[in-house]
């Protein structure tokens, strides 16, 4: 009599032996180092396989010195004044009437969201908010870091290599790093690195440099070996101290592995490191830093990327001598208002050329991929500036511009302009931290602090408008 198969061994196409991609994920166990390394690719095949969402990953782009909200307004629509806003408006957007700054992405108008009229005056003011343009508090021109920002707590809830990455550029261009806009809490800065190649060896170097690894590797134990050694003659505190140390050492060592041991078809989306790494004028280091700030999206090195561009008082005055811009942008600031031509060219050009930036990243998410659809599906790209609206900002109103992707955010070509705060319908920043949280999966409805003696509705919560 002919045995029937064992149910365990029922199989893809019906052959005995095999397991179904499902039953192979689930049965998938890792080692510590393993883990790793595939957790977030293990996390995105399970997601595939059984329908489940892929996670949205999100690519933050703050400009400094103020964005004038006229510049990121299409032409056609008209923007109500501060002061007369009387309802919150929802308009379409026309591709063929973008401001300036906004045409390098003229093909993506279907993905596009922009909001105008939302204010932040709880981020404070002056030249630039810091921390809380992503945080929702007042720095005290960055002195005062008052809790996590949202690249951060986007970032901490997956299992990638790095929980967020945070490259910029700065008129201080001797300095391999500086502390202006993200933080992991309070009194807790996250680096911005401004030099390209510092970056790219922090994120890549480990790819295609199997020696050069290996040293890193053999030190790096040794220098574990040293610290485990010298913990056992310590007391509590110290002892704490160099616990930080030796898993700091310990996660070194795990990227490094992990990065080295990528996936070739994984490798070749990270663009490869070129002279352009090594210069130090700012338009080829934003160029360099949109790379790489790709390259680890696409990856999965990181699920939250930000890029500040200049951002911080001490780093926002560059100069973009390479776009035919003469200027450097705190004078730009100043000639704004009195709206003088100079300026405005020279505002425009700078802008355009960031979104001349985003649109690349935009072309090279679509060209991957994903699920059912590509990359650029899950992926939201989100700009505004550290300044608000304006360069002596009081963050009365904050432009924002959201391109890309994501199953519960309703982007899709429209143009959303707030009520003024004494009407009905008004929000702050906070809600549209809120709605990028909720998004990514964390139902958080009261992010950063709120202005005391506001109507709580108006700050908390996601924008029901955007969020699905």
């Amino acid at each position: 009599m002919k045995q029937k198969p064992n149910q365990q061994q029922k199989t893809l196409a019906g052959r005995p032996g095999f397991l179904t991609r499902k039953e192979f994920l689930r049965g998938v166990s890792l080692s510590a180092a393993g883990s790793v390394l595939l957790n977030p690719l293990i996390g995105r095949l399970h997601a595939e396989v059984e329908g489940r969402q892929q996670p949205t990953r999100f690519l933050f782009v703050l400009e400094g010195n103020g964005c004038p909200p006229n510049q990121v307004h299409p032409t056609n629509l008209t923007l109500t004044p501060m002061g007369e806003r009387k309802q919150t408006v929802e308009e379409r957007i026309d591709p063929n009437y973008l401001p300036v700054a906004l045409q390098p992405v003229s093909d993506y108008v279907n993905r596009m969201l922009i909001l105008q009229g939302i204010s932040g005056r709880i981020c404070g003011g002056g030249h630039s908010t810091y921390f809380g343009a992503l945080g929702c508090f007042n720095t005290r021109e960055g002195k005062h870091i008052l809790g996590p920002t949202l690249d951060y707590e986007l970032g901490r809830q997956h299992a990638t290599l790095f929980q967020n990455i945070v490259l910029g550029i700065s008129q201080r261009a001797n300095l391999d790093i500086v502390f202006n806009c993200s933080a992991s809490g309070s009194n807790s800065p996250i680096a911005t690195i401004c030099n390209p190649v510092t970056a790219y060896k922090r994120m890549f170097a480990a790819i295609g440099d199997q020696k050069n690894l290996a040293v890193k590797t053999q030190l790096l134990d040794y220098v574990k070996d040293d610290i485990r050694t010298v913990q056992n003659r310590l007391g509590s505190v110290e002892k704490e101290k160099l616990d930080r140390y030796l898993a700091s050492y310990e996660q070194i060592g795990h990227r490094h592995s992990a990065i080295a041991d990528l996936d070739p078809t994984v490798k070749s989306r990270v663009t490869p490191l070129t002279d352009k790494y090594r210069s130090s004028n700012p338009v080829d280091r934003l160029e360099c830093h949109f790379e790489m700030a790709t390259s680890a999206l696409v990856s999965g090195l990181t699920h939250v990327a930000t890029i500040a561009s200049g951002v911080g008082h001490q780093d926002f005055s560059i100069v973009f001598d390479k776009l035919g811009v003469g200027l450097e942008k705190h004078s730009i600031g100043h000639a704004l208002y009195n709206q003088e031509a100079i300026a405005i060219e020279a505002s425009q050009k700078i802008r355009t050329f960031h979104f001349e930036l985003i649109a690349r990243t935009l072309k090279k998410l679509e060209s991957i991929p994903e699920g059912s659809g590509t990359m650029l599906d899950n992926t939201v790209i989100v700009y505004l500036s550290d300044a608000a609206n304006e360069h002596h900002t009081k963050c009365m109103e904050w432009p924002y511009v959201m391109i890309g992707g994501s199953p519960r955010l309703k982007l899709g070509g429209r143009c959303l302009t707030y009520s003024d705060v004494d009407r009905r319908g008004h929000r702050t920043v906070n809600t549209i931290h809120n709605t990028l949280l909720h998004a990514s999966g964390r139902a958080v409805n009261d992010f950063g602090l709120k202005i005391p003696g506001l109507e709580e509705g108006i700050q908390e919560g996601p924008l029901s408008e955007v969020l699905i």
